[in-house]
């Protein structure tokens, strides 16, 4: 992602640390004493870089997020066919939620919803928005006279959510990753119903 600062030495330090500290015990139980003493830093340093406890977590979880792809925006290509591109775009949307990387984002998230919304909900404000963006897809589709749609953030929601219920959901609560030939069934079942529900310019 453009825009993203580089990480010192100490920096990556801090979070491979913070990230096993986070893991274990959560944003309300990790100790700072522990994550400074792992990463071999002083904790005048980690305060230089990282202004709380919140904000590290917060960094943690956001390297994480990258790491996975997160947060990348995919345009609708009026040059490429239009079930073929959603067909690739849903397959990448489940793969991308199975990723070991982005469950650990999501379990910790998840505790921490349990343990404190407040705190959860600050830490959900800093992440970028999730997936390809779905909603400025089939905008984009509309626009084209690809896609004949009223509310396409209605659209984007329901594909996401239906995404979600197949890929994400049963992952977080330790069901079995989806195979691929599960997952290109998954995606074709999905698309094809986007076609049943809105109508096609002929």
């Amino acid at each position: 992602m453009t825009g993203v600062k580089k990480l010192t030495a100490k920096q990556k330090d801090i979070l491979a640390a913070a990230e096993i500290e986070f893991q274990k015990y959560g944003l309300h139980n990790a100790v700072i004493d522990v994550i400074v003493a792992n990463a071999q830093v002083s904790k005048r340093t980690l305060y230089k870089y990282y202004k709380s406890k919140l904000v590290l977590f917060q960094a943690v979880l956001m390297q994480k997020y990258r790491a996975v792809g997160r947060g990348k925006i995919v345009t609708f290509d009026k040059g490429q066919d239009f079930q073929t591109q959603l067909v690739a775009m849903i397959e990448s949307e489940i793969r991308s939620y199975q990723d070991p990387a982005y469950l650990d984002v999501a379990q910790i998230i998840l505790r921490e919803l349990m343990l404190s919304q407040d705190k959860a909900e600050k830490v959900f404000a800093q992440l970028p928005p999730t997936g390809v963006s779905l909603e400025g897809w089939f905008a984009a589709a509309v626009r084209e006279g690809y896609l004949v749609c009223a509310d396409t953030a209605l659209a984007a929601e329901s594909l996401s959510n239906h995404i979600k219920s197949y890929a994400f959901y049963p992952q977080i609560f330790g069901y079995e990753a989806i195979t691929d030939e599960k997952i290109s069934v998954i995606a074709a079942h999905l698309a094809q119903n986007i076609k049943k529900i809105y109508d096609f310019p002929e």
